[in-house]
């Protein structure tokens, strides 16, 4: 599904950026880039154009992973949210377009996002 493509995982808990990165490596992702905040993620910039998705930790109120999600989407990144807030459901209300996926982030669910965020848009 990933084709060998580099994914950014922005996730603050590193036990969970590890298991994603296991999901991601069973969908064949190349090189899995790894940023604790959006502030760490703003320095992989250089790598942004090369980037095939992003999953991206959110909070409702969280305003500076806001930020990095809107810099993305601008760039053309692929996304896919996740987070704790289980008041975010299925959408976010800051982007009801992006998949969210709910911890403790079920394989299955995972895959079908970022089938969703690949797939082209119309």
């Amino acid at each position: 599904m990933l084709n060998g493509r580099t994914a950014l995982v922005v996730e603050e808990e590193f036990l969970i950026a590890l298991d994603i990165q296991r999901m991601l490596e069973t969908l064949d992702v190349g090189q899995t880039l790894f940023a604790r905040t959006a502030s760490e993620a703003e320095q992989l910039r250089a790598h942004w154009p090369d980037l095939g998705l992003a999953v991206v930790e959110v909070r409702d109120h969280h305003t500076p992973a806001h930020d990095l999600v809107e810099q993305l989407r601008n760039t053309g990144v692929p996304l896919v949210l996740t987070t704790s807030d289980v008041t975010l459901g299925r959408t976010s209300r800051a982007f009801p377009d992006l998949p969210v996926i709910l911890k403790p982030l079920p394989e299955d669910e995972m895959t079908s996002a970022i089938r969703e965020a690949l797939a082209p848009r119309v």
